[in-house]
């Protein structure tokens, strides 16, 4: 009995030896590259710091034998690259973005000590990205701010990545579709975290609502960028399609806000020629943002506010009775001895007259009316260079009304 117990000991703590890590998908980016002395040879030790300039946060690495450094799990924003090696001059590269989910390749090429002290190199050529085989577009927050959004829904601005076109209309589910991948196969991440509606296969930010508007509204302006993976890595599985992950704005060391107001009106529009009147519809999106930190250097928070308030009468039409259908049905029914149903009579005065022409032949506009207010606050605290906390919490309030 004894020898069994230790063999299954043995075998226990042969798994927990046998442990490795595994790396899940990450919102965070990083920086690596090579360091060279002028020659082109490697500098190996090299001690490489990078430092973020939003928030103050440094990491130090040192370069391996063959001059590589990487700096992993990076938060999105900009860096400042410091390298330092004995008989060199110090090497500073400001202004490195690191984007959401991406790798950002830096090569240093040293200086040899002499009358200049520091060499400080401002401008950075776009490097082709060939360690890694996922195809990826970052939406950068610059192009969330200046592109217009119609309905104020970041998902249409995934139909500008390469590859990307928008979900079929014949009653599908899902966003969009991505390389003839299916509508319902693609994966939506907030800061990593899993943000999928399992039955639509939508955001739960922003998956529609009862007339195909959004029920629920992402604070466009808290949105720090996304990147949209049209051919994911391997550690993100769950569907085939294209993975959406979307990064949540942080405060920095400064305070910094925002705030908005987009109006439609149907005052503003002309009529449409095939209408006799123009059909109701009044869009208000309105609210703002604001981050800064809460202990410098150390604490920081971000807050959204999202409203939107939404009256329109969307157009429809439906198949009623017309009077020369009724009229022929009461001929027969006398023609072949048939009273009328008393019943019958009075469900066909219950129908409208038709007022238009084709199968559909009674159009009308049914009032709806939306009414959400969307918050999001996020806080973060970097606890030591390598040990950063972050917390997240959204509250979403709709009242939709329709008849």
């Amino acid at each position: 009995m004894s020898s069994s117990l230790m063999r299954c000991a043995a075998v226990i703590a042969s798994l927990f030896l046998a442990v490795v890590i595994g790396h899940a998908q990450s919102i965070n980016g990083r920086i690596v590259g090579t360091v060279t002395d002028p020659n082109g040879a490697v500098v190996p030790k090299a001690s490489v710091s990078v430092t973020n300039e939003g928030t103050g946060a440094e990491r130090t690495v040192e370069a391996d034998d063959s001059g590589t450094y990487v700096v992993p799990e990076l938060p999105v924003g900009l860096y400042t690259i410091s390298v330092a090696a004995a008989n060199f001059a110090p090497a500073n590269r400001p202004r490195v973005k690191v984007d959401v989910g991406a790798e950002t390749r830096v090569d240093v090429a040293m200086s040899v000590q002499g009358a200049t002290a520091e060499v400080t190199v401002n401008d950075q050529s776009p490097v082709l990205q060939s360690d890694s085989s996922a195809l990826a577009e970052v939406i950068t927050n610059r192009q969330v701010e200046s592109l217009p959004i119609n309905g104020r829904d970041f998902r249409r601005l995934t139909i500008i990545t390469p590859g990307a076109v928008p979900r079929s209309q014949r009653g599908s589910l899902g966003s969009f579709t991505v390389n003839g991948q299916r509508e319902k196969s693609n994966i939506f991440l907030i800061d990593g975290v899993d943000n999928n509606d399992s039955f639509r296969n939508q955001p739960s930010f922003n998956q529609g609502g009862v007339t195909g508007a959004p029920a629920t509204l992402f604070p466009v302006d808290a949105l720090g960028e996304f990147n949209i993976q049209t051919q994911g890595a391997a550690e993100y599985g769950r569907n085939s399609g294209a993975v959406l992950n979307i990064l949540v704005k942080t405060g920095t060391n400064d305070f910094h806000g925002s705030a908005y107001e987009f109006l439609r009106n149907d005052n503003f529009d002309a009529r449409n020629f095939f209408e006799g009147k123009r059909n109701e519809f009044k869009n208000n999106n309105f609210g703002g943002v604001i981050g800064g930190p809460i202990i410098r250097n150390r604490t920081f928070f971000f807050a959204g506010y999202e409203g939107q308030r939404e009256s329109v009468f969307p157009p429809s039409a439906v198949i009623v009775p017309s009077s020369a259908a009724i009229a022929t049905a009461r001929a027969d029914n006398a023609a072949n001895g048939r009273a009328e149903n008393a019943l019958s009579t009075r469900l066909l005065a219950l129908f409208p007259a038709s007022n238009s022409s084709g199968t559909n032949n009674y159009a009308f506009g049914a009032p709806n009316s939306n009414r959400s207010n969307n918050f999001l606050a996020k806080i973060d605290h970097r606890v030591t260079s390598k040990l950063n906390l972050s917390g997240r919490t959204s509250s979403v309030r709709v009242l939709r009304s329709f008849r």
